[in-house]
């Protein structure tokens, strides 16, 4: 998540940024909104929309922050150093990646109460397709005026040496492939994107053998190997820019939803592929789901899994993975309707 020089604006509109509190259209205010702006997000677009949404917020009075990142990482350490300051509530103008550093910088507690609005920027945006309304910028600000706030939960994924929430996402297999090489096609929209990553990375891709324990949401436990091309853990229904692996995943149920993709070869991946962007693949001979509370992965092979966490590839690679999920862990700003 590269980012161009960062420049800090303060613009206090005649507000006191010290105040203990204020109020905004009728909507209790506590501090300047915080913004975390990632300029670079789907190739450089997020930075197009700067001017409109400056003169937007500046119409609506609000007294807001605005950061840009400027490297990998810098979205988190952002949301750290801003982590219990008078105002919890930031505006994140970014994709999945951009979102994802920002919970992780909340940290758990942060997260319990912070108010997070997305104006969706990025290449794929599939949180913002679990979130209500359009996510077009005039919605958006008046969501920061007005808006409802709803509890979505997200995943923990632990592995040897390290930890992180994700909002969306954990994958291997297939999907790390996609990652390395959609940098190729940078200039389609996302789910074309992922489509032609998808079909220069599935040429000689080798399944990984694993090992599966889980929790399912009903409480039963289950265990079982796989010979998987790809596997995913989800909060909402779609990957990738609209690949519907677990149609009927909800962010606020309790539960994360499991994908696997248990001895189906590439020609059967690629046959059922219309499936899976449809959201239809309930009744494939070779796909798994179940609805989860927590999972590990265990490989089976001397080759560490390569893994990725919301469209971010991780520098670690593992001997096993272990997910679960957080409810309630965001509170995200909606359209009142």
């Amino acid at each position: 998540m590269d980012g161009a020089p960062g420049d800090l604006f303060d613009r206090s509109q005649g507000l006191d940024p010290g105040a203990a509190s204020d109020s905004v259209q009728g909507r209790p205010v506590q501090g300047p909104l915080q913004i975390i702006f990632n300029p670079n997000a789907a190739g450089g677009a997020g930075r197009k929309v700067l001017p409109d949404l400056e003169r937007g917020l500046q119409a609506r009075g609000l007294d807001y922050r605005l950061e840009r990142t400027r490297r990998p990482g810098h979205a988190r350490q952002l949301a750290a150093d801003w982590n219990g300051a008078p105002s919890r509530r930031i505006l994140v103008v970014g994709g999945d990646g951009t979102l994802h550093e920002v919970v992780n910088g909340l940290g758990r507690p942060g997260m319990d109460v912070a108010e997070l609005t997305i104006l969706p920027v990025g290449t794929g945006n599939d949180f913002h397709r679990m979130v209500v309304g359009t996510g077009d910028l005039a919605e958006v600000l008046d969501t920061l005026v007005g808006g409802v706030a709803r509890s979505f939960e997200v995943g923990r994924a632990r592995w040897e040496g390290g930890d992180d929430y994700f909002v969306n996402l954990m994958g291997i297999g297939l999907d790390v492939a996609v990652l390395r090489r959609r940098e190729r096609f940078q200039r389609l929209p996302g789910l074309l994107q992922y489509l032609a990553a998808l079909g220069v990375s599935v040429i000689g891709f080798q399944p990984l053998d694993i090992s599966l324990k889980i929790e399912t949401a009903e409480g039963d436990h289950l265990s079982f190997p796989a010979h998987t091309l790809l596997s995913a853990v989800t909060v909402g229904p779609s990957v990738g820019g609209g690949f519907l692996l677990s149609p009927d995943a909800r962010p606020d149920d309790g539960a994360l939803d499991l994908f696997v993709v248990d001895g189906l070869g590439l020609g059967g991946v690629i046959r059922h592929l219309p499936k899976v962007l449809r959201g239809v693949h309930q009744n494939v001979r070779g796909i798994r789901m179940h609805r989860i509370h927590r999972a590990r992965i265990d490989v089976n092979e001397d080759v560490p899994l390569s893994f990725e966490l919301d469209g971010e590839l991780m520098s670690e690679s593992t001997p096993w993975l272990e997910v679960e999920v957080i409810p309630d862990a965001l509170r995200i700003l909606e359209p009142p309707s």
